[in-house]
């Protein structure tokens, strides 16, 4: 449920979802999201150079705080920069095309970040939601997060779009654990978050998740860890 409206005052969402050949889950994620979002927010669908129905499936839903925006192909991150370059409001909010929002988490999320006005973030409960084309190994590995805080799934949270702003947004030249590096910076940063008593994402395992590419994922971590260390190498005092 949105938030009443003499409750709106400084309160404007912007949601980014890019989304790239994402027919079979895109309208889904955009409707969770809508149906939670007050009048004046807004869903900014990035499309990064889909060559299936997802801009169909997206005109298909009526509603003016949905906007479609193009990322030319070149990979989630700058998807979701597009996004917030694009953003008006004074939070913003991230989700994968084939994740969903639970009902509440929006109302809880935001309240938590108008009562402290110096919280960075505020993250939900992840829920793991299974299709049954998913890669058993990908569920395996995703049993231990089910009801957790993880805060390196940035669909989990809801920010401060001016502290997102200060970090840079979202490495472009990284196609994986983007996330978790989005989520390293900002810490560094001296983010102040908290974690709330709410499932906030439904996170969907499937057939043509990217991260079922274990070799993939492995090589990404190794860059995460580097990009880490470089950057706490950096900020040493000279000997």
């Amino acid at each position: 449920m949105p938030l009443a409206s003499e409750d709106l005052a400084s309160t404007e969402t912007s949601v980014v979802i890019p989304v790239r050949n994402g027919a079979r889950f895109v309208a889904q994620a955009a409707v969770s999201v809508l149906d939670q979002l007050s009048p004046g927010d807004e869903l900014l669908a990035v499309d990064d150079g889909s060559i299936d129905s997802t801009i169909a499936a997206l005109r298909g839903i009526d509603d003016p705080r949905l906007r479609v925006l193009c990322a030319g192909g070149r990979g989630v991150s700058a998807a979701r920069n597009v996004g917030l370059a694009e953003a008006r409001g004074a939070f913003v909010a991230f989700l994968d095309h084939d994740d969903l929002w639970v009902a509440g988490r929006h109302r809880a999320l935001l309240r938590a970040m108008l009562d402290d006005e110096d919280l960075t973030a505020a993250f939900g409960r992840v829920r793991v939601l299974i299709e049954a084309d998913a890669a058993p190994a990908a569920v395996a590995a995703c049993a231990a997060i089910d009801g957790s805080h993880v805060r390196e799934l940035v669909g989990s949270a809801l920010y401060r779009r001016n502290a997102v702003l200060a970090v840079g947004g979202f490495a472009e030249d990284m196609h994986m654990r983007e996330d978790a590096d989005f989520s390293f910076r900002l810490m560094e940063h001296g983010a102040r978050v908290i974690d709330c008593d709410v499932d906030a994402l439904a996170y969907r395992r499937h057939g043509d998740n990217v991260t079922n590419d274990q070799t993939a994922i492995n090589q990404a971590l190794i860059e995460l860890a580097r990009r880490r260390l470089s950057r706490a190498r950096g900020k040493r005092p000279p000997a």
